[in-house]
């Protein structure tokens, strides 16, 4: 029988993904766990395995297309078999033929397993050549039932006695969110009206090219979108001296390049950032807006922004706190690899706590980078650069790194915001206070 095969969940938050190639045709045999398509997502490009061996009967989704879990992509089956022309976007439910039932005769004692096959009660089973009762007719399902809704909403929703039926979701697919319902209720308040700007006809000015915003772009475009819209950003701009950071790396960095990897600045910023983490705990947090908690962490996954030809991709260098400079820089140079390949597991793009992005590589100076949400604050690196200063009343050439941090003044405030980039600027200033111990 003709098994369709559906596009499985590719990660936590990850609704559709766009298909980008395929590694088999129609027609060919697969085995089990063969890969046969590339799907991009928001956070990388991953293999889908074939569910099982068989041969490919119908592909539903060409290349470039968007894909969403749950929709059908491929129909595996037998040599000759006939898939079916369109695949349904839900699989139906197959009810049997009811049965006349037949008075039973002596019964039988069994034991009932239930869905998951856990063993339960002892039931009256009828002889073997008895036919089942007719099943009962379903109820008819009410209209709520068929409403978007996950249970954690459906319970606010009955708590502050609004009707789903009657609420607009905003979520993925027209979901209802809790947010959705609470702005109904009145328990939050409504969104600003914005109104629709009239649309542009570009092309009467001259000639244009418009591109499908499509794969990894719009997913960063969704994700800065609700960043900006859930956050309260505001950005704290200041300058390091890393004149002796500087000395010092140019000291070490043979010994990480022996081992087959650059030492860049980053790591000794990463290990100051998390000592001022340590400091000032509230940077390291996140804003449950559903609980309306701060949820401190007490561990440090520090995010890292690498450029790729796709877009921005942050992957996360787990337990800075437990790991030496050079491990670090280890970890980020191996992971910086992955991610402009396209091969870094999902795993490593989950979990941070904190993000340092670097726009001195390209020449800048201070930004307002938005937030990484859910974290509370991100740090923008600019260029180091040779300037004049006053030293001791005279004026000398010393490195300079500016430094831009944007953070959610919801979770915290402009005095945490400076003491934490005082806390940084203390320790890349003077490296000695941080802990060297690959040296």
């Amino acid at each position: 029988m003709a098994y369709e095969f559906r596009l499985p969940d590719l990660g936590e938050g990850i609704h559709e993904g766009e298909l980008k190639k395929w590694l088999i045709k129609e027609g060919d045999s697969v085995k089990e766990h063969q890969p046969i398509a590339e799907v991009e997502t928001d956070k990388a490009v991953v293999e889908l395995p074939s569910p099982k061996s068989g041969t490919v009967l119908k592909i539903h989704f060409k290349e470039g297309d968007t894909v969403k879990v749950g929709d059908v992509v491929i129909t595996i089956g037998e040599a000759g078999e006939k898939a079916a022309a369109k695949a349904p976007a839900k699989p139906a439910k197959e009810e049997k033929p009811a049965k006349a039932p037949v008075k039973p005769a002596k019964p039988a004692k069994r034991i009932a397993k239930g869905a998951t096959g856990a063993v339960g009660e002892l039931e009256e089973a009828p002889d073997e050549e008895e036919e089942a009762p007719a099943p009962k007719p379903k109820a008819p399902v009410s209209k709520i039932e068929t409403v978007a809704a996950l249970p954690a909403v459906r319970k606010l929703a009955k708590e502050l006695k609004v009707d789903l039926t009657k609420v607009h979701g905003t979520g993925p697919d027209g979901r209802i969110t809790e947010a959705d319902v609470k702005n109904v209720s009145g328990k939050a308040p409504p969104p600003a009206k914005i109104e629709k700007a009239p649309r542009i006809t570009f092309e009467k000015f001259g000639r244009t090219l418009r591109v499908p915003l499509k794969g990894l772009r719009k997913a960063i475009s969704e994700n800065l979108t609700r960043a900006f819209h859930t956050t309260v950003p505001v950005t704290h701009m200041d300058e390091a001296d890393v004149t002796e950071l500087a000395e010092m790396r140019k000291k070490r960095k043979k010994i990480a390049e022996d081992k087959g990897y650059p030492l860049t600045y980053l790591p000794f910023i990463a290990k100051a950032v998390v000592i001022a983490l340590k400091e000032h705990p509230y940077v390291n947090s996140s804003l449950d807006d559903d609980s309306g908690e701060v949820v401190i962490k007490q561990y440090y996954n520090i995010g890292f922004a690498v450029d790729t030809t796709d877009g921005l991709i942050v992957p996360v260098v787990k337990g800075c706190d437990q790991k030496s400079i050079l491990d670090i820089a280890k970890d980020l140079y191996s992971k910086a690899e992955q991610t402009r390949a396209r091969e870094i597991p999902m795993e490593d793009l989950k979990g941070g706590t904190f993000t340092i992005t670097n726009i001195g590589t390209l020449g800048g100076d201070h930004a307002t980078p938005i937030i990484n949400w859910p974290e509370c604050a991100i740090l923008a690196l600019g260029a180091i650069k040779d300037r004049p200063v006053v030293v001791d009343g005279k004026i000398v050439i010393r490195k300079i790194l500016p430094m831009s941090l944007t953070f959610d003044h919801r979770i915290i405030d402009g005095a945490v915001a400076a003491r934490f980039m005082n806390d940084i600027i203390k320790h890349i200033s003077d490296p000695e206070l941080m802990l060297l111990e690959a040296f």
